[in-house]
């Protein structure tokens, strides 16, 4: 589940598909980088706390590192035309084609331009800060994806499944985009890792 890491909002009115795809288009690409510390909560249906955990992001689009720190290390990178998972407890390395890892999952939503985002989910604008995103596929593993800005950029990830378990990812603690360094899109594993 922590791949997924792989993130209430009123309801208002919501505008047209295409109104609220140009409002988070604008809000995507006023953010091209994204530097910060998260915590994630992963709860069931009933709202009971499954797992806890917290790290570090960097992106600088299309790339991409997400490194859980708390309680169990992991990292999540895109490197070259890769996805790379990292599980220093297991000492293993799952390495995955970045288009076929971007296909129906939430990482998605941060890589890729918000034209490909209007072809592959149904956007609602809820608030001036807010927007939910129904996967358009009959087979995706989440039901819908709640992101909410504020100020400094992304503040509030909601991931949602067929079966009501949630994922919810605060962002804080925003770093400049110089905090942002080359090396945090590669991945360096102590001799003797396997890779899968």
């Amino acid at each position: 589940m922590k791949y997924w890491f792989l993130v209430a909002v009123s309801l208002c009115s919501a505008g047209s598909f295409a109104d609220a795809r140009d409002a988070l288009n604008a809000r995507l690409a006023a953010m091209d980088y994204l530097a910060a510390d998260f915590t994630q909560h992963i709860r069931g249906p009933r709202g009971e706390l499954i797992e806890q955990s917290s790290g570090i992001v960097r992106l600088l689009r299309p790339r991409f590192r997400w490194e859980v720190i708390e309680p169990y290390p992991q990292v999540i990178v895109t490197e070259d035309d890769q996805l790379k998972i990292y599980d220093p407890d297991l000492e293993q390395v799952m390495v995955r084609p970045l288009a076929e890892a971007l296909v129906d999952t939430p990482l998605a939503v941060l890589t890729q331009e918000a034209v490909k985002l209007g072809e592959d989910y149904e956007i609602e604008q809820l608030t001036p800060d807010s927007f939910r995103l129904h996967p358009l596929s009959t087979d995706a593993l989440f039901d819908e994806i709640l992101l909410e800005f504020g100020p400094d950029g992304l503040e509030t990830m909601v991931i949602r499944d067929h079966f009501g378990q949630s994922t919810d990812i605060r962002f804080e603690n925003f770093a400049a985009r110089s905090m942002i360094q080359s090396s945090d899109f590669t991945l360096d594993v102590p001799p003797g890792t396997d890779v899968f």
